[in-house]
């Protein structure tokens, strides 16, 4: 008779407090306000959530601290209830900036479009 084969050990876990190499293998949502990790979906709740959620995004509330952000991959928007500490126009120069990216990029497609290779 052969001895019984024992199981293959498992890797050792990283420990916890040291960051991981790729942010993909940890696909929970962390609260960018207070870093809780109790990050749920929000429903929708006026047009700019219809309009961040047709251009892919998802919205999500913490349940910590009640933030609400629009999460484009694992970059975070935060949307509605306003932080104190960040600037009123704040908000005014993202939409703008996007607005201006979104201008430039139609006016070099229309651009090229007109040149005949």
């Amino acid at each position: 008779m052969t001895a019984p084969e024992k199981p293959a050990e498992k890797p050792a876990a990283a420990p916890l407090d040291t960051p991981l190499a790729n942010p993909l293998d940890n696909p929970v949502r962390h609260c960018p306000k207070c870093g809780s990790v109790r990050v749920h979906r929000s429903r929708r709740r006026g047009l700019l959530d219809q309009a961040l959620a047709a251009l892919g995004g998802d919205i999500c509330r913490c349940h910590d601290c009640r933030g609400r952000q629009a999460w484009f991959g694992f970059s975070p928007i935060p949307i509605g209830n306003r932080d104190p500490d960040v600037p009123s126009w704040a908000g005014l120069a993202v939409v703008s900036s996007a607005l201006a990216g979104l201008a430039l990029v139609w006016w070099v497609v229309t651009r090229f479009a007109e040149r005949s290779f």
